[in-house]
């Protein structure tokens, strides 16, 4: 059995390191025979922060779907086409729009100053510079600036062959990816039979894999699937834990 877990808002939550009565009921989990994963909006440098070290050798998707990462290392990741995506930063640099973008490794984030920009560099890495990271592939960009998403938006589909937007519900923020950068297919990407996995989630870029899983697991009132879901709260998380390591225990 499989258990895929998303992270902010989840289990985490103000952007705080997993805590350690969450941790120690997803090893449960684990010791149970499950095999667990993490699927995040993150890029791997901003997830291993947040997680124990017991979980940084396992399977993680970051940045949506568009990044796979196994052994604390980037085995795979979709990018935009660069001169495309140069366009696109050079347009939000004209417009003072705030962003930050994710390459492989390293980020950088726009003159445009925003508040977000200081809670990444918290976690324990400074940005790069951003025109020469421009030169290598980009992952993930994060516009700071919901209220422009229109705008944005508008102007992406005169220069991205193809993306798909994922906007983050009570953050002001969304994220633009390549196309089919997506938890659920990444997931199939990793060989996951769905029919197997059991999926926790709780924003709109968790729908996808969650309307495919096994049993799924719905934390806060952000997204309705159309399958029948167990709904979570902050406060009945470690109980629903709990329940999938009795879940996954049965199904052995």
């Amino acid at each position: 059995m499989n258990v895929v877990f998303d992270l902010d808002g989840t289990l985490i939550f103000q952007g705080q390191p997993m805590q350690k009565a969450v941790t120690a009921a997803i090893q449960a989990i684990e010791h149970q025979g499950a095999t667990i994963y993490f699927a995040t909006a993150r890029p791997l440098r901003d997830t291993l922060p947040v997680l124990a070290e017991h979980f940084w050798e396992h399977d993680i998707i970051g940045c949506n779907g568009a990044m796979i990462s196994k052994n604390k290392e980037v085995t795979h990741a979709l990018h935009f086409n660069k001169a495309q995506i140069i366009q696109v930063l050079e347009w939000l640099d004209r417009e003072k729009i705030a962003y930050l973008y994710d390459g492989v490794e390293e980020y950088a984030i726009s003159d445009t100053p925003h508040h977000f920009h200081q809670e990444v560099k918290k976690l324990g890495r400074k940005p790069g510079c951003n025109h020469a990271l421009r030169q290598q592939p980009i992952v993930k960009l994060l516009v700071l600036e919901e209220h422009r998403h229109e705008e944005v938006k508008a102007y992406l589909k005169t220069v991205l062959d193809d993306f798909d937007v994922y906007h983050h519900n009570g953050y002001h923020s969304f994220d633009v990816v390549p196309k089919n950068s997506n938890k659920l297919n990444a997931l199939l990407r990793m060989g996951l039979d769905m029919s197997e996995t059991i999926c926790m989630g709780n924003d709109q870029n968790d729908i996808a894999m969650l309307e495919a899983a096994k049993a799924a697991y719905v934390v806060g009132d952000l997204i309705t699937l159309k399958r029948a879901s167990t709904r979570v709260s902050q406060d009945t998380l470690l109980s629903q834990l709990n329940d999938i390591a009795t879940l996954v225990k049965q199904s052995i």
